[in-house]
């Protein structure tokens, strides 16, 4: 695994200060913060979201809801998506808490890059990896697709335009992207090379993501963010323990995916690791994450994975419902951003039912709690 330099991501976000900054800075950002919430789905717009019939009904709900007109309702969430951080970013004393947010999305984006990119590159044997600090020379293929083919897979905002990234990745110029991401890009493909294992690729390019976003959320000072990364390391590792243990990978390969930083040391899961169901279970017992631990005895039948996604979403909804009692800071727009996103994936879950005439009660039950709950 790499081990990124000291300052490693300082030049793909703005620099950052270790000193807080104080909350009076915030009182208009949280103002303002306030005042969009009331734009947020409740209860109450939520359940007629999973009530649409048409696709139609949803537009009418978004518009309600403060989203942008546009021709289709995917680009409407797209643009929302873009104008929710621009706005909060734009208003932020310390703009560096969305930018953190903002490089999960340049990680994405890197996947389906390294993705498309995987069927050109040359086999190397482990000695000749094993000095190598560059990515692979891309030979012409057959049938390898253009950026323009899967852009539509990019998500937006990002720290790097993708199509420089992919220049970047593609033609092998690290000077065009952030050193952080292009050495990731390395781990990443020297990981899939002597696997030939796609899903290392992910593995590596998370664990960066985290590394990065933990180091510079420290460098933040703010607890509330610091925790919401860890809870999000946390749900990560416990969801490829169960998945490690059904597909019955080794603890060895566990170990090398699990992701350090949490809440909770990696060890802990990797202890885990040959525990029987029940002792994952009673570790568990009496936190925020037994109905997760709960899954363990039945994990890998049809629907657990879709159910440990809902769940573990909803534990970071109420992780962030923290911040409607804090009078302003930087918690208020940071919790307010999060949410937006987490009310975007519900209603691209009923957009995909629709789109695909599914039963209502089909894609109902991975309905996500809203994060305004008073109206």
């Amino acid at each position: 695994m790499m081990t990124l330099r000291q300052n490693a991501g300082i030049d793909a976000l703005s620099v950052l200060r270790s000193d807080r900054v104080p909350n009076d800075r915030y009182l208009y950002l949280s103002g303002r913060i306030r005042a969009l919430e009331i734009q947020l789905m409740d209860h109450a717009r939520t359940i007629r979201l999973f009530e649409a019939r048409s696709v139609e009904d949803v537009t009418r709900l978004m518009a309600d809801c403060g989203y942008p007109a546009a021709d289709d309702p995917d680009t409407s969430l797209e643009l929302e998506t873009i104008a929710a951080f621009d706005l909060v970013r734009s208003l932020m004393p310390q703009p560096d808490f969305v930018d953190i947010l903002k490089l999960f999305h340049d990680i994405h984006n890197l996947k389906v890059i390294m993705k498309n990119l995987t069927p050109a590159w040359p086999k190397r044997s482990a000695d000749e990896l094993s000095d190598e600090d560059s990515l692979p020379e891309t030979a012409p293929a057959y049938g390898l697709a253009s950026v323009k083919d899967y852009e539509s897979f990019f998500l937006q905002p990002s720290i790097v335009d993708p199509q420089t990234l992919y220049l970047a990745i593609r033609d092998r110029k690290p000077g065009e992207v952030p050193p952080w991401i292009y050495e990731a890009a390395v781990e990443a493909a020297k990981a899939y090379q002597l696997t030939y294992d796609i899903g290392m690729i992910d593995s590596v390019l998370d664990k960066t993501a985290y590394q990065v976003a933990l180091a510079q959320a420290q460098l933040l000072d703010n607890s509330f963010f610091t925790g919401y990364l860890q809870l999000m390391v946390d749900l990560a590792n416990l969801g490829m323990l169960l998945r490690c243990r059904f597909l019955k990978r080794s603890k060895n390969f566990f170990k090398k995916i699990a992701i350090p930083g949490g809440s909770r040391a990696m060890d802990f899961f990797v202890d885990l690791y040959d525990a029987p169901v029940e002792k994952i279970q009673e570790q568990f017992s009496g936190t925020n994450f037994s109905a997760l631990a709960d899954l363990a005895p039945t994990y890998g039948q049809p629907g657990t994975a879709a159910t440990y996604s809902r769940v573990a979403d909803n534990l970071v909804t109420r992780y962030l419902s923290q911040a409607k009692l804090i009078w302003c800071g930087p918690e208020v727009p940071m919790a307010y951003l999060i949410s937006r996103l987490m009310e975007i994936k519900n209603i691209r879950i009923v957009l995909t039912g629709l789109f695909n005439q599914m039963p209502s009660s089909q894609y109902r039950e991975l309905e996500r709690e809203p994060y305004m709950t008073w109206r």
